[in-house]
């Protein structure tokens, strides 16, 4: 039997929109799972600390015919933040029957991509992160939950970077997604070659495609960039990955996460987005 993965469509695709014509479109592109947590129009998809708030939102996945995946959560899990709120959301996301919180590390930039901050500017940043996570870990694995962080320069810029950072943690309940968008676009190295260092921690992969050299500003629809999905899905497969695989951006050169895109081709690429993977899934030896 071939192993299966979820696929999955960011409700953030739609951020200019309301957080229900996202799930509407995902729902009708194709797509049986979401990921979600930013804000649409500009306020937040959920208020996780108002009573019945998560019926609300399973109602309206319901509704939509959507199954969510992984919860965005890098608000409430910064270590400037409270742990009571990463609880909150902890609980949240237990109602809703999410398992996976993704969150974004530490940014070692002051202004990307040209001012780096120094490793000594770095050190307390990643320590306090650490720190946090741990904390994070604990109250995830108390609740069957499972945190997740992705490339996004400073303590997660490349697989091994996440790697060192995970040890650094030492929580089993906190571990990798991987984003080879973000992984070209913020490092300029190929992600097919990063990817193999933190595969057997990997539980989620954001299928950001990407074109172009360092920082340029071209996500297209994943299948039709520079990331080699081919050679990660098959990395993925000998390393028995099964979890889901989300589209998170693919406004090409646009640069402002669809704000100059009509909604109808926002769907239309959503749609694209789908055919691409679920043909590159089928060839790496995956069912859906």
């Amino acid at each position: 039997m071939k192993p299966t993965v979820k696929l999955a469509c960011m409700s953030w695709i739609y951020n200019k929109h309301s957080f229900e014509r996202a799930l509407e479109s995902i729902s009708r592109a194709g797509y049986r799972y979401v990921s979600f947590g930013l804000p649409h129009e500009g306020k937040p998809a959920f208020d996780d600390g108002l009573e019945g708030e998560a019926e609300r939102i399973a109602a309206l996945l319901n509704k939509y015919g959507l199954e969510p995946v992984s919860l965005v959560s890098t608000d409430v899990l910064h270590p400037n933040q409270p742990i009571e709120r990463a609880i909150q959301r902890l609980e949240f996301a237990r109602a809703l029957g999410v398992e996976e919180l993704l969150s974004l590390g530490t940014t070692s930039y002051k202004r990307f991509p040209d001012e780096p901050r120094s490793d000594e500017e770095m050190a307390p940043i990643n320590e306090a992160f650490a720190d946090k996570y741990r904390r994070v870990g604990e109250e995830a694995g108390k609740r069957g939950l499972v945190v997740t962080i992705k490339p996004h320069t400073g303590n997660t810029a490349t697989a091994e970077v996440i790697a060192d950072t995970l040890r650094t943690i030492g929580s089993p309940h906190v571990k990798a997604s991987y984003d080879p968008g973000n992984v070209r676009f913020y490092e300029g190295i190929e992600p097919a070659d990063d990817f193999p260092a933190i595969a057997a921690q990997t539980i989620s992969v954001v299928a950001k495609d990407h074109r172009g050299a360092r920082a340029a500003l071209d996500f297209p629809i994943p299948g039709e960039g520079e990331a080699n999905f081919p050679a990660i899905f098959a990395t993925m497969r000998e390393t028995g990955f099964t979890g889901p695989v989300i589209v998170e951006r693919l406004d090409g050169l646009n640069g402002e996460f669809g704000a100059d895109i009509p909604v109808e081709q926002l769907d239309r690429r959503i749609t694209e987005a789908r055919v691409n993977l679920e043909r590159m899934l089928r060839e790496a030896g995956y069912d859906m």
